[in-house]
């Protein structure tokens, strides 16, 4: 993968969270005697891959860690703590054993003073049946031999996409090749499985306002986010949809660059835009915030998926919004992250807007899409892995200044949008072991 080109201005895109007093809601805690009557035979299997962690069989979705649709008792992994435990959070990879890490990514290359942000696991609430299992290659692979994964968003899902690949690493080393059409490829011949990654800011079709009329790639990304771009938000974007249908899992994400000047259409007429000029050729447009279009695109593909669209079969997974955490400013504007450590239990962090919009319209839509799936019974499934709140509690993963060594950034200065790598994002792996094990 390649490093972010340079940026240009992105000051006040994103204001990161804030600390406040007041306490976090209790949680209740769920009674274990419904899962005490699976245990028996399945108790080895169940252990080992699942922990007590299921999903209902007679629906179509699954939060990952969430409540299952049968009325069993479950775990609920999206409440929980980060607990201090060195030798239970240790890494699984280092920059000195996966190749892979870029240097936007790469805290401990670039001298990040406190190492303590990777001594710390996520423990769900519900006592000692529900603690996440730590993350295991090979049982990984005996799950998803035969089968392949698709990663379709920005930065944050190549991130997801290298913690993969790096935690995967340890039990084989993959090939590694990129196609003309825009895809990255990484295949373990060994275990039979694949994973692929591609690149796109918003899902949905989309290209320069005034620029090619065709989307561009990775390398150009830096015009991207001065905008503006036209986004058609009822339309799949077609240069990664059709390679749906070959992948066993999709996972999308992407919602931060809907925060960039846009230009939104449907059925190919602009009916309004986010930070532009108050006139697209000459036709009056109505102003729309961001999370208005970011809605629109994650219910287009949502549906579109569920659908079955060209023909896919597989399971669709929405990761949901990771938060960022930027203090006293913004990217360019004095913004920073110096926490050494995550939220205490007691304390609530606050999401940034858009970004609590944007995470309350994932959680809609996926809903809404669901609900259309499990009535066409088509054999699609729609998964939820909602990593948010996990998130919002780590102020201290990211790069902060320890992105670049000095002088050597290319726009991101400070950086508190992106994760270090290993880091706290590499629960993302353990939340999609558990989906993909349901």
């Amino acid at each position: 993968m390649k490093s972010l080109p340079a940026i240009p201005s992105l000051g006040g895109l994103l204001t990161g969270v804030r600390r406040s007093s007041r306490a976090i809601p209790k949680t209740t805690r769920v009674p274990t005697l419904a899962a005490l009557l699976f245990f028996g035979a399945v108790a080895a299997f169940w252990f080992l891959f699942l922990g007590p962690f299921r999903s209902s069989s007679t629906t179509s979705s699954s939060v990952a860690g969430g409540h299952s649709g049968n009325g069993a008792a479950a775990c609920d992994a999206t409440r929980g703590e980060w607990v201090h435990d060195p030798a239970g959070a240790r890494p699984h990879y280092t920059n000195a054993t996966c190749a892979y890490i870029q240097d936007y990514q790469n805290c401990m290359k670039h001298g990040k003073p406190s190492l303590e942000f990777l001594q710390w696991r996520w423990l769900p609430d519900g006592g000692a049946g529900c603690e996440l299992q730590r993350f295991d290659a090979e049982s990984f692979f005996r799950l998803v031999r035969g089968r392949s994964i698709l990663f379709v968003g920005d930065s944050l899902a190549s991130s997801h996409v290298t913690s993969l690949v790096c935690t995967l690493s340890e039990a084989e080393t993959p090939t590694r090749r990129h196609t003309a059409e825009g895809f990255e490829h990484w295949r373990f011949p060994k275990h039979d499985f694949a994973v692929s990654f591609f690149w796109t800011p918003f899902q949905v079709r989309w290209h320069l306002t005034h620029g090619p009329q065709a989307a561009v790639g990775p390398d150009r990304q830096g015009e991207v986010f001065a905008g503006p771009n036209d986004l058609h938000l009822d339309e799949p974007d077609e240069r990664w949809m059709p390679a749906a249908k070959e992948h066993d899992y999709v996972v999308v994400s992407a919602s931060h660059w809907f925060a960039r000047p846009a230009v939104y259409y449907r059925r190919g007429r602009a009916v309004g835009c986010h930070g532009c000029a108050a006139k697209t050729d000459g036709n009056n447009v109505t102003a729309l915030p961001p999370a208005y279009a970011q809605r629109a695109a994650f219910r287009t593909v949502l549906r579109a998926l569920a659908a079955g669209h060209q023909g896919f079969k597989g399971t669709a997974i929405l990761r949901t919004v990771a938060p960022t955490h930027y203090n006293h400013g913004g990217w360019f504007d004095g913004g920073e992250c110096p926490s050494t450590r995550p939220f205490y239990r007691n304390q609530t962090a606050e999401m940034a807007e858009p970004e609590a919009q944007f995470y309350k319209a994932q959680v809609e839509e996926f809903r809404a899409a669901d609900a259309e799936a499990a009535a066409r019974v088509n054999g699609v499934r729609l998964r939820l892995l909602d990593v948010t709140g996990i998130m919002l509690r780590r102020p201290d993963g990211h790069p902060d200044r320890y992105g670049h060594g000095a002088g050597e950034h290319s726009g991101f200065d400070v950086d508190c949008l992106h994760w270090c790598l290993p880091g706290p994002i590499d629960v993302w792996n353990q939340l999609l072991l558990q989906i993909i094990a349901s």
